[in-house]
This record gives structure tokens, sequence and C-alpha cells, in this order.
């Protein structure tokens, strides 16, 4: 069969600097991407004005239109510019370049890539070869190291424990160079094929602004007994936390997570595993805000108790 097309979209909100690093590994990479599709998620800074000027000098071709008005780039462009006049979220930014990349181009994949991720320069003929030799893979992930300590892995697969609701990392390396399966991939780098995304359609918008959006989707994958993979000889290199503010939890992401986490075993958990898993956080997240509240860490215990509330009562549709 012919090489996979892979179409890549980054999500840029205040983080040029991040953006443009990730931007000069997809430009060196060999070969390059099909396609690029930046979406420029609401920025405050000067994000556009210095994602602009990096486009004139590097890209060999290039359009550029507003989210709103997206059917009207150039579909011949090597790099697409997308402009958001608010914040869509994670969910809502990417689908808008997925839904560019699948109406407008003939790529076969799809990779969602963070803006504070970079990829080594053969990951996408490893990319490939793997899907040379597995064309039913219906999600793709890489083996992804921790930047810049690249000796620590951050992503070799995932896992679920249903009980918890809690999908964890292996982080371990690898046992075979080989390509292997996974139960997760996270949308640091999830590379999606057409095939996957016609029938699924874009990540969920009821997990934005962020998190939980990648397991959501790969739990849609596994329900549809679509084959999940790890390309280990394809690196990606993750400056963890960096598009979020650092890795240390603080109350809006402490929110966001457990209101994501309630969400998350409301929609995709059923019978029993749904009761239990309801139930171990009906207790947890309670004890959890106590712990935190005395620590003379109120603000974060509040956080955990809301997002954990909105979560269970919010109506979903």
């Amino acid at each position: 069969m012919p090489d996979a097309r892979v179409g890549v979209v980054v999500v840029n909100w205040n983080g040029a600097d991040d953006t443009i690093a990730t931007l000069e590994s997809l430009l060196t990479a060999e070969p390059r991407p099909a396609h690029v599709i930046v979406v420029d998620n609401g920025s405050a800074d000067d994000s556009l004005v210095r994602l602009r000027a990096w486009i004139r000098r590097n890209a060999t071709s290039s359009s550029e239109a507003g989210t709103d008005d997206a059917r009207s780039i150039q579909a011949s462009a090597w790099l697409f510019l997308l402009t958001a006049s608010r914040n869509l979220g994670f969910s809502g930014a990417n689908n808008v370049g997925l839904r560019l990349l699948a109406e407008r181009t003939d790529v076969s994949h799809f990779l969602l890539l963070n803006n504070d991720a970079t990829v080594a320069p053969d990951y996408f003929a490893q990319i490939q070869n793997a899907i040379a030799d597995q064309p039913d893979a219906g999600l793709i992930g890489a083996l992804i190291f921790r930047h810049p300590q690249r000796e620590q892995i951050w992503f070799a697969g995932g896992f679920e424990i249903r009980s918890r609701a809690l999908i964890l990392h292996h982080v371990a390396p690898p046992p075979t160079d080989e390509p292997y399966a996974t139960a997760f991939v996270t949308g640091c780098a999830m590379v999606i094929s057409r095939a996957l995304y016609q029938v699924e359609g874009g990540l969920d918008e009821v997990y934005n602004p962020i998190y939980w959006e990648d397991g959501d989707y790969s739990h849609r994958a596994r329900a549809r007994g679509c084959p999940i993979i790890v390309v280990p000889r394809a690196h990606v290199y993750h400056r963890v936390g960096a598009s979020g503010g650092g890795e240390r939890l603080t109350p809006r992401t402490a929110f966001f997570q457990n209101r994501n986490r309630a969400i998350y075993v409301r929609r995709n958990y059923r019978g029993v595993d749904r009761w239990v898993a309801l139930l171990y956080l009906s207790v947890t997240k309670p004890a959890r805000a106590l712990v935190e509240t005395a620590r003379a860490r109120g603000a974060l215990g509040g956080a955990i108790l809301r997002g954990f509330w909105r979560g269970l009562t919010e109506r979903l549709v």
C-alpha cells in the first residue's frame, strides 16, 4: 500500500515559543507531514505576530483564515494558520483542524500534537512503517520522553483501572521495538486514522476546556473494536505541563480534572462498573478535599469538591 499521508494539528494558546519549536521539528522531519494546521486559540499575547513571522520565513506555502471561515483556506498549502476570536478549548480547537484536514485534504491520518511537544526527525517514517504493517490501526501513539530530561519516559502506552475511573501511563522502557497494543493513547501525540474519524468524528467538546478527552476517544475506539497501538520507534519529546502552566496542581486544574473524570464515568461506564466507580469517587473526592483544606489549601480542596459535584450533576448532551 502507498505510504500513509499524515496531517498535523497543533493548538497554540499564548505559547509561541513552544509552538515555534514544534513547527521547527515538523519542518526538519524526514519525511515531513503532508500538511500542518496551527490553530491559534484566542491568544491574548503576541503569538499571532510571531507565528506569522515564522511562517513567512519558513513555510514553503501557507494560507490563513479565521476558524469560522476555514473552508476559504487554500487547500494546497503546506501550513494553515487558523485564528479563533476566543478560546475554543482543547477539543474545540483540535476539532476545527480535524475538520479542515478531513474536508480539504487527502491525508489518510491526523496527528494531534501538543504545542509543547516536538517529534524526532524520523517520527513520520516510523509511523508510516507501522501503518503499512497494521493498516487497520485506528489510534496510534508514540514513545514519549520528557524534555529536557530525554532519558525519562513519560508515555509508553496506557491502561485503565475501571473501579477507580483512572487512566495511567506506562513509563517503563517497552520490551520490544515493534508496535504493540495499548488501551489508551495520550492526546499529547495521538494519530487518528481517517477511517476511525469518519465513524467517530472529533474529540468530544463536553470535556472543554481540557482533560479526559483523549481517554474518552480511546474508549470510543476500543468500544468499536478498533486496534490501538504504540509505535516505540516513533519518538516524541514533551515539555510536560508547559502548555498548562506546569505540573503543579492548581485549583483550576483540579476543578477540570475532577469534573471531567466524573463526566467520563457517566458517559462511558455502564452497570456495576459505573456504580463502583462513582461510589469510589464519591468517597475519595470529599476526603481529598478535606485533606487539602486541613493543609491550609482550602482553594484547592474546594476546587476538587466543586469539580466533582459539577461532573456528577451537569446535564450531558
